[in-house]
């Protein structure tokens, strides 16, 4: 590729001469390194300054190669594209891209602005300093408006603040203004306990309100970023009332636009140069990713450690459970111990204090009532504790040892030292005798413990595996669930009572696998969530489901 680079050369008396050289290479490297394409001897150029890329389209893609970005047509950018025409400033160099002329590929004028023209455009960029510069006239009228507005809205408020007893009095008058005059609207809730002591946060007169007061209060509060891991000019150098602005109402501080987000978020590999590992997004109806889910996982030291993956349909959970949805939510309904009942998803997923997560699935509130654990046919009120195998094993050897040495167990496969009912007054058990009978209780013990871990009580819902040597016992595979799916999100069932239980988990009253996620995708949410600006769905800013950068280790007044 060919490129014309021609150089502008000042002279005396406004004479002006040109120097061309031309340049071979796809891209066009700017910088104060002596091996870059276009060499600009500023310290204010870095080594490695920008690059210049030709596009099919004749049009030219400006990168900045430094975090402060680049001055592009006057706007400060980290990459845009731009056609013949644009100036690209750094520092008192102007870079002018043209269109190429015959036999090149792409142009580019280099000139320098003298100290005159730098003087012009710092005075072009000033703010007006005295009245004649406004436009404005010293006429009669306007002073005498002037000083009433001076008196009124400056004088007499800023006495009455400094003059307790004037500013009451002001107060009282309803024609005279007081300092209320200076209260540009309602203060947020947070702050109407020290709303009648305005230097709480504007503590010096005239200026605007500084971070070290928003940090007298909230040094402890989680940092909004991190500079390590968001290393942003835009979050590095953003101040509190960058995104913190009282007075908008009693719920106005916080704010819930989606350009608080999606300024950053919908370029973001672009302005951290691909380092971000986050997909880019802008609006939840039109421009989000599928959602991140959290499954049950654990590391090679048995650590319960949730694995993040993209939401499939088909995806799976290994919670350790066995259970089939299908069979419990029959329409017809069971036929269960305590009689016909007939259950739905709220039998057993019942919702939190507040409403947001749904409590823990618990044997003995939700399951107990049609799954007992009993042992013995027997003794069929006597029942087995549920969750430690050792407490089984406990129970049942405690039980049978009672019934051996108390006799009276009517069970025609035991011994006679068992079956026979010993009555008050009889004589105590031999050692011989009672040896036979606790022989028996811990035989019968081992039995009843064999049919519950294998029969139709543990291994129903759970996976069983035996003693592997004769000092072992049973293991119960532990039943262990994320709880929170998609913990990176701020989610409630309180605020969608309205909708059912299959609307969001269509899948579960025909699921037979407790393997199947069924946890809804992002596409199940926009059949009712669009886009901020959404007008046939409920309008959903980035605010609604997720919090701002919080740092887990850092704190406001560290940083």
């Amino acid at each position: 590729m060919r490129w014309l680079i021609r150089r502008v050369l000042k002279k005396g008396k406004g004479a002006v001469s040109y120097e061309e050289d031309v340049h071979y290479g796809d891209v066009l490297s700017i910088g104060r390194a002596a091996d870059q394409a276009i060499f600009l001897p500023d310290l204010r150029a870095a080594l490695n300054h920008a690059r210049v890329t030709l596009l099919a389209s004749g049009q030219y893609k400006v990168e900045s190669l430094i975090l402060a970005g680049i001055r592009v047509d006057d706007a400060i950018t980290y990459t845009t594209t731009v056609g013949p025409g644009a100036i690209v400033a750094i520092g008192n160099t102007r870079l002018t891209l043209l269109a190429a002329p015959q036999d090149y590929d792409g142009a580019v004028e280099v000139s320098t602005l003298d100290k005159g023209e730098q003087k012009a455009e710092v005075e072009q960029r000033a703010k007006p300093t005295r009245l004649a510069q406004t436009g404005l006239r010293k006429r009669r009228p306007s002073w005498i408006l002037f000083m009433a507005i001076l008196v009124f809205a400056l004088i007499l408020p800023m006495i009455g603040h400094f003059v307790p007893g004037f500013g009451a009095m002001l107060r009282r008058v309803p024609l005279l203004p007081s300092t209320q005059s200076w209260n540009p609207g309602t203060l947020d809730s947070a702050h109407h306990f020290f709303a009648g002591d305005c230097t709480k946060c504007h503590q010096t007169a005239f200026l605007t309100v500084r971070d070290k007061a928003c940090l007298a209060c909230h040094a402890s509060t989680a940092a909004h970023a991190d500079p390590a891991k968001f290393n942003l000019p835009q979050l590095g150098n953003a101040q509190c009332r960058s995104c913190h602005q009282d007075h908008e109402g009693i719920r106005g501080l916080i704010r819930t636009d989606q350009r608080l987000c999606s300024d950053c978020h919908i370029d973001l590999k672009a302005r951290t140069r691909d380092a971000s590992t986050f997909v880019d997004v802008g609006d939840f109806g039109t421009n989000h990713p599928e959602f991140k889910v959290s499954l049950p996982e654990w590391d090679a030291n048995g650590k319960f450690a949730p694995l993040r993956t993209t939401w499939a349909a088909n995806l799976k959970e290994d919670s350790g459970l066995k259970f089939n949805h299908e069979k419990h939510l029959k329409p017809d309904g069971l036929n269960t111990p305590s009689g016909h009942r007939t259950l739905t998803c709220a039998t057993c997923h019942m919702p939190e204090a507040g409403g947001a997560k749904m409590r823990p699935v618990n044997f003995d509130a939700m399951c107990h009532d049609c799954h007992k654990l009993g042992f013995d046919t027997l003794a069929p009120d006597r029942e087995v504790p549920h969750g430690k195998v050792a407490a089984v094993a406990y129970t049942l050897n405690e039980y049978y040892a009672k019934v051996a040495l108390e006799g009276g167990y009517a069970d025609a496969r035991s011994p006679d030292i068992v079956q026979q009912r010993r009555r008050p007054g009889s004589p105590p058990l031999s050692q011989q005798q009672q040896q036979e009978a606790l022989a028996w209780a811990r035989q019968r013990a081992s039995e009843a413990t064999d049919s519950l871990f294998t029969g139709k009580a543990c291994s129903t819902c759970h996976k069983v595996t035996p003693p592997r040597t004769p000092d072992d016992t049973w293991h119960v595979a532990p039943v262990r669930v994320s709880g929170v799916w998609y913990a990176d999100a701020k989610f409630t069932h309180a605020k969608h009572t309205t909708v059912k239980c299959e609307d969001c988990h269509g899948g579960a009253p025909k699921s037979t696998q407790s393997s199947d996620l069924l946890i809804p995708g992002i596409d199940n949410c926009r059949t009712c969530h669009g886009g901020a600006k959404s007008r046939d769905k409920v309008p959903t800013t980035c605010i609604a489901c997720h919090a701002y950068h919080q740092s887990a280790t850092l704190k406001m007044g560290t940083l």
